[in-house]
């Protein structure tokens, strides 16, 4: 087996050389991207093309870690709420246009513009009147961002925050090319043939449900380190389909590996495949505008039902841990608090629930009603089909309903469910985990709304001593568990194949690296 596992593999390694010859990285990309706007962007895949096309005033290195980007260096008031950056000299637009600090200012400011309604805002909310003018009332021009030469970009914060150089590396800060945006407008800016960009990459092809096609970027600060002249990124809701492609060559990245395979990626091709657990979780979202789901009697009973250890060793084979707390513990140092109930048995937290839904009026006779969506990817299936089976089992009247990624999230916005399987992948630090259930937050898809956790959270937040920034958060954490605020289904172990012939471009906690790192032999 093992000879027949390397001859496997010298094969494979053969193929991809030969595909790859040509200096083209072809990408398997998840969800099919709804738009490649920074300001307007919802999803990981969009985030994964915005990476090479954009760059921050931060940005990341070959092993995700934060470093200067277009800024080449910042200062700290010392009250921590003023950061001073200073541009590099010379930068440009991949139309030769300069790249100044008004273009930050601009992007900025229309990430908080409520006539943009921009889908993650919260990134931005570190900046003085943010909220206000999310709210509208306060203006864009009002943000705590000002430009007082062209090489310096000044941000002043409504309070300190260690988190600030990850957010300033996410697409939503990016500086906005004015001069294209005034040309083209807000609808057209960002499509093939108008949008300018000042990453490694700039943007070439994109054909909806089929490509988006990435070419270098002459003009970037740092082309000479770009050693691929071009990225395609495809669509792969389907995980089998990407692994089919990837076994002929056609692929060089498969980022999400469906588990049914992951035993025999373990041994055909160990040389490609790479295990990594990720900031990421896979959760069960309760729509708190249903009178049902304010009762935590009942939103404990349902979370008590799921047994996570069939989901993840026997649904999904080992490829994801089971999660019974929220932030996912692959964060350095951070600890946090998880369900009571984590450590009895299946059968006792079944009678259990049993017990709660009947106390809170729901039996044979009235039972609980309950639609649960769900994304139709190759994994979320049978997993939903196993939640409603199991919420069945305690007399819950559950079915499932599978949509398509940008349909789900857009019912999941417009609060259009009952409960909602969903997924959040975010910086290796609690807090971008708790914007989802904070008040008002642009993230709070839930509507889920409490003071005290509101108050905890915004003082954490503000903490820069990460010991007790860090137990802060597992307080916060322990508000969340113990009203069961959400269905914590299991933390990613991410399953990467990356192609034998391409090197640099790996997975990393907070995601793959840029493709701008990555290397592919002759």
């Amino acid at each position: 087996m093992r000879r027949l596992a390397s001859l496997l593999a010298f094969a494979l390694a053969l193929t991809w050389a030969a595909a790859g010859a040509e200096g083209v990285l072809r990408r398997a990309n998840g969800n099919e991207p709804g738009t490649l706007d920074p300001q307007k962007f919802n999803l990981l895949s969009e985030d994964n093309i915005m990476r090479d096309l954009f760059e921050g005033l931060t940005t990341q290195d070959a092993d995700n870690a934060i470093i200067p980007g277009q800024a080449e260096s910042w200062t700290v008031s010392d009250d921590g709420k003023v950061w001073t950056f200073k541009l590099r000299a010379g930068l440009v637009w991949s139309d030769g246009e300069p790249v100044t600090a008004d273009d930050f200012v601009a992007g900025a400011r229309r990430a908080v513009d409520p006539a943009i309604a921009a889908p993650l805002p919260d990134s931005a909310l570190k900046l003085l009147n943010a909220r206000a003018i999310l709210a509208g009332t306060m203006k864009p021009d009002q943000l705590g961002i000002a430009a007082p030469d062209p090489l310096t970009v000044v941000l002043t914060l409504e309070a300190p925050s260690p988190l600030l150089p990850k957010l300033l590396a996410e697409p939503l800060l990016m500086p906005l090319p004015r001069h294209a945006y005034a040309k083209y407008g807000d609808a057209g800016w960002a499509k093939p043939g108008n949008m300018v960009s000042n990453g490694p990459y700039t943007l070439s092809v994109w054909e909806p449900s089929s490509e988006v096609r990435v070419v270098k970027n002459p003009r970037f600060r740092n082309a000479d380190a770009v050693a691929i002249p071009e990225v395609v990124f495809y669509p792969s809701d389907d995980q089998e389909m990407a692994l089919k492609r990837f076994r002929a060559g056609e692929i060089d990245l498969v980022a999400a590996l469906p588990a049914a395979r992951l035993e025999w990626a373990r041994t055909t091709m160990p040389e490609a495949l790479s295990m990594t657990p990720v900031t990421q979780i896979r959760y069960i979202e309760f729509n708190y505008r249903r009178p049902e789901f304010q009762d935590a009697r009942v939103r404990r009973a349902l979370a008590m039902l799921v047994d996570r250890e069939v989901i993840a060793n026997n649904l999904m084979l080992g490829s994801v841990a089971p999660a019974y707390g929220f932030v996912p513990r692959c964060i350095a140092g951070y600890e946090g608090t998880l369900f009571d109930f984590g450590g009895e048995t299946q059968a006792a937290r079944v009678v259990e629930a049993k017990r709660l839904l009947a106390e809170a009026g729901y039996d044979a006779a009235h039972p609980l009603t309950v639609e649960l969506r769900t994304l139709n990817e190759s994994w979320a299936k049978p997993v939903a089909v196993a939640v409603a089976a199991m919420w069945q089992s305690a007399g819950v009247d559950a079915t499932t309903k599978l949509e398509e990624g940008r349909s789900h999230y857009a019912a999941l916005k417009a609060s259009d469910f009952d409960v909602a399987m969903s997924a959040w992948f975010a910086n290796d630090d609690p807090e971008q985990f708790m914007w989802l259930y904070q008040s008002g937050g642009g993230i709070n898809d839930s509507k889920y709304a409490n003071p005290a956790f509101d108050a905890l959270t915004h003082d954490a937040e503000q903490t820069m001593d990460m010991a007790e920034r860090y137990r802060k958060y597992a307080a916060a954490e322990k508000m969340l568990m113990d009203e069961a605020v959400m269905i914590p289904l299991f933390w990613t172990i991410q399953a990467t194949l990356v192609a034998p012939n391409v090197t640099g471009l790996k997975a990393t906690a907070v995601g793959m690296t840029r493709s701008e790192y990555a290397r592919m032999a002759e």
